[in-house]
């Protein structure tokens, strides 16, 4: 082969990448959508330009390896601890009825128990890389149903680990299965130690030593190392790539050198998975399909609505709010690329009967497709029944603690409202603008749509025994600003206002508010750190909660990351 032939192939990926992107931009898809069909139209069932082999398999995977590593970068101890909700009450109960719906299907068109079992399970699963990119491209990760939505993936790409060992085991004795899902289970617990105290010991020291050379293409190499050699780990020992990234991305995260490393492998991971969803699409066979198209099309209309609509289900029973659990069932309605992965493994492929594997696999490359489409209806629904809700009667139980209102769901009181719910400090969000209302009600925060002036409202939102008052613009419609001066009785140091000019402050200071000027990103950063302090949290657990939002919100300067971590 000749250096041409060789570099053929990756100038085609290249191109069709580049016009994907250009393409998807300018017809206002999402680039997951155009990475799809761009590998639909150069692999075989297309122009046929380029073919799948060893080697583009293993690139496509390593942009899930990558993504998974950028995950564990965001997910630390702290975040667990702060999400424990969705990791242990909404992600096992999403995964264990959606795949209890899919197993008893497929148990009904003829599949073995076991393997009904396992294709259940697996199409309860949700691809990380569509998702994380849908959310990316709406500007959504901030936001709790965000949050929650990568607390979910996380969660279902660990579960997908065990599912893998146990795909693999069909056919042998349930005992030696047992045996295996344990030994698994074993060596997962044991990787997660070692990446814990490599963190510390390891990764740690070693980084502040590259940071006293201020030598940037070091931190590039250290790394790829990382990412590489720990996936590399996982599997040696009979686990997953994407598990050993994303233990290295967890132990990077407690450091203070993620954000570098997290600039350092967002080019890699941005390429890589482009690569991903063009090796999904040259996977589509559209021979195949012309024969059995219908039950393709049958069959994904029915993950995406079962997933939806047990997603919702999972979302209300941990007490999601109607249009948050509406747009988290759409976002998290489309098949996983573990799917194709657990139905292409000969233990399970010739265990399913019929042309069921193709059209499995034809229909969870079709969910990938509509999946941008899909999310953007949830979105218009969830917006409709925010809509509905601003007529309903407001019923509120009277609460215990006391809480925190916040009035205004702007950015700033959007912010404030984050930084209440992390601390698990009691708060009530009211909004009466109904677009704010409307826009964050849909995001998945609980607020309540309301006129400060209704004494009644007020009353039953415990206004009386409120620790503190956050009015998140300096000019809360003067009428009701007003009302709730006359309504409430709080001392001088538990109001808090953001205001956007120096005569705001000034005036809202002689009034004895504290105000804080919006001058950084995000807006209200000054209010909520302020707030925060009041409400008891110590100035470190404030630093790290500052360094998460800022991290997530993508607001890090990556252009000097020695500068920074130095």
């Amino acid at each position: 082969m000749t250096a041409v032939e060789a570099l053929q192939p990756a100038i085609i990926y290249l191109g069709a990448g580049l016009a994907a992107a250009f393409a998807s931009q300018a017809a206002r898809l999402s680039p997951v959508v155009g990475y799809l069909v761009a590998g639909l139209i150069i692999g075989p069932s297309g122009f046929g330009l380029v073919h799948e082999n060893e080697t583009t398999t293993f690139l496509a995977e390593l942009g899930v390896v990558f993504l998974l590593f950028d995950i564990g970068l965001h997910f630390s101890l702290r975040e667990i601890r702060t999400r424990r909700s969705d990791i242990l009450l909404l992600a096992p109960l999403q995964i264990a009825l959606c795949a209890i719906a899919f197993a008893m299907l497929a148990f009904l068109m003829g599949f073995d128990a076991p393997v009904a079992l396992v294709v259940g399970a697996s199409l309860a699963l949700s691809s990380t890389a569509v998702v994380a990119r849908i959310l990316s491209d709406r500007n959504l990760p901030g936001c709790p149903m965000g949050r929650s939505a990568t607390a979910v993936l996380v969660a279902q790409d660990i579960a997908a680990i065990f599912l893998l060992v146990f795909a693999a085991s069909l056919g042998e004795k349930a005992d030696v299965m047992g045996v295996s899902m344990a030994i698994s289970l074993g060596k997962a617990v044991a990787a997660l130690g070692v990446a814990l105290l490599a963190g510390r010991f390891v990764i740690r020291p070693l980084f502040r030593s590259l940071a006293a050379t201020n030598n940037q293409e070091a931190f590039t190499v250290v790394a790829l190392f990382i990412v590489l050699a720990a996936s590399a780990g996982t599997a040696r020992v009979g686990l997953s790539l994407t598990l050993g990234a994303f233990l290295a991305g967890m132990a990077i995260s407690d450091t203070p050198y993620r954000h570098v490393v997290q600039s350092e492998v967002k080019p890699f991971q941005g390429l890589l998975l482009g690569l991903f969803f063009m090796s999904v699409g040259m996977g589509v066979n559209l021979p195949a399909m012309a024969a059995i198209w219908p039950a393709v099309l049958l069959t994904g209309l029915i993950i995406v609505a079962l997933k939806t609509v047990m997603t919702f289900a999972a979302a209300r029973l941990n007490k999601w709010g109607t249009p948050g659990a509406t747009q988290l069932g759409f976002l998290l309605s489309q098949g996983s690329e573990f799917t194709l992965v657990i139905v292409a493994l000969p233990a399970v492929r010739q265990a399913i009967p019929g042309a069921w594997a193709d059209v499995i696999v034809a229909a969870v490359a079709l969910t990938l497709v509509a999946a941008p489409i899909w999310t953007a209806l949830g979105l218009h629904i969830a917006r409709l029944l925010a809509e509905r809700a601003k007529a309903d009667p407001v019923a509120v139980e009277d609460a215990d603690e006391n809480p925190v209102l916040v009035f205004g769901m702007t950015e700033e009181g959007r912010f404030a409202v984050d930084a209440l719910r992390d601390h698990d400090i009691p708060y009530v969000a009211i909004d009466s603008d109904p677009e704010r209302f409307v826009s964050a009600a849909s995001d998945g925060y609980q607020v309540i749509y309301g006129d400060p002036r209704d004494r009644r409202l007020m009353q039953s939102l415990g206004a009386d025994r409120a620790r503190a008052v956050v009015l998140s613009a300096p000019r809360f419609i003067a009428g009701q600003a007003a009302a709730i001066d006359g309504h409430l009785v709080f001392p001088p140091a538990r109001r808090f206002v953001a205001v956007d000019s120096l005569a705001d402050r000034d005036m809202q200071a002689r009034q004895g508010v504290r105000a804080h000027m919006t001058l950084a990103e995000p807006r209200g950063i000054e209010l909520a750190t302020d707030l925060l302090g009041e409400m008891g949290v110590d100035q470190p657990a404030i630093a790290a909660w500052l360094a998460d939002q800022a991290d997530r919100r993508g607001l890090l300067d990556r252009e000097e990351p020695a500068a920074e971590v130095a």
